[in-house]
Formats: C-alpha cells, structure tokens, sequence
C-alpha cells in the first residue's frame, strides 16, 4: 500500500510538473499597431550584409549585430527623405529566438524595425515585428496562413500613410 501511495504521488508530480515552453513565441501585431510601434517602416532590397565588429554579449547592439544596408525603393516612416540607401541592425538568427531569420543579400524585404533598447539611435530587424521577404509572385498565406503577406501589408501601409497625410481644401467663403 505504501509502495502505491509513492508511486502515486510520483506520478502525480510528474503530471503537474511544467512542461517546456517555448519562451520565443510572439504574436505579430496587426499592420496598423506594427507601423504605429515601428522607429522605421519600408520596402527594400539588401545590398549590403556588414559582419558584427564585436561577438561579446554585453556589447551594445551597434557593435554585435550585423549591419544590413538596403536600397530603398519604398519608405512609410522613419527612413530620411529621398534617401537611397538605409541600414539597419539585424541578429542574422543570433542570440536568440527573437532574432530576424538571417536576411540575404539581393533580396527584397518589406521592414518593420524597431528601436535599438539601448542608445536608440539604430532601427534593429526583430523576429516579433511583421518584417518578411517579398518574393514576387509568391503569396506566403497560400503555404502556411501564419505568414506575413507582404503585398496586402503593403496596400495597408499606403491607405494609412494616405489618410495620415492627405488634407481636405479648405472650402473658400465669401467676405462680406
């Protein structure tokens, strides 16, 4: 009976004993709070992929993240005006779930980057924004409904931007 009693109680901590979790899942927000939310919002395609000057985890984001240099074709926010070039941080799938899948150079990339946590000055590529590759032709629901669809974000980007700039003529009235 006792031996019952043991095995019991064993199994019963095992039943209630957590399970791993996976403590990188995210849930990307909707395109108006990931533009709202976003330092940097636009449309380009990789020219350029700088190696981190430093690997120590304590360094600051600037010194251990690669730099990934884009030719801009389209910008909602953040990128200077007529600029035609943008860099941004990104972890190439290092430290972490929360880093962006390694990015390729000569591909094109819809972005959503947030600010760098630390000095604020970069825009850094995270695996929780709605940033994602755009391949022509290809539509991302059609493989897998979690996917981002870059070409209906896109469409969502420009009727905000649309509306956030677009003013009414002010209706002319008579003096009299």
């Amino acid at each position: 009976m006792k031996q019952r009693i043991l095995i019991g109680l064993a199994l019963g901590c095992l039943m209630v004993w957590p399970l791993h979790g996976n403590a990188c899942s995210c849930i990307s927000p909707e395109v108006p709070e990931a533009f709202k939310s976003a330092k940097a919002v636009f449309l380009g395609e990789v020219v350029e992929i700088i190696e981190p000057k430093n690997t120590n985890e304590t360094a600051p984001l600037s010194d251990r993240f690669f730099t990934i240099k884009f030719k801009i074709e389209k910008s909602w926010k953040g990128v200077p005006f007529a600029a035609l070039e943008f860099s941004v941080l990104s972890a190439q799938g290092h430290y972490g779930c929360f880093a962006f899948p390694p990015v390729t150079k000569g591909e094109r990339y819809l972005v959503y980057a947030n600010a760098d946590s630390g000095s604020g000055n970069w825009s850094v590529m995270t695996n929780c924004s709605r940033s994602t590759i755009v391949r022509p032709g290809l539509n991302p629901r059609l493989l897998n409904s979690d996917e981002t669809d870059p070409y209906s974000d896109i469409r969502q980007l420009n009727a905000i931007t649309l509306h956030a700039f677009s003013f009414d003529r002010a209706r002319s009235r008579r003096r009299e």
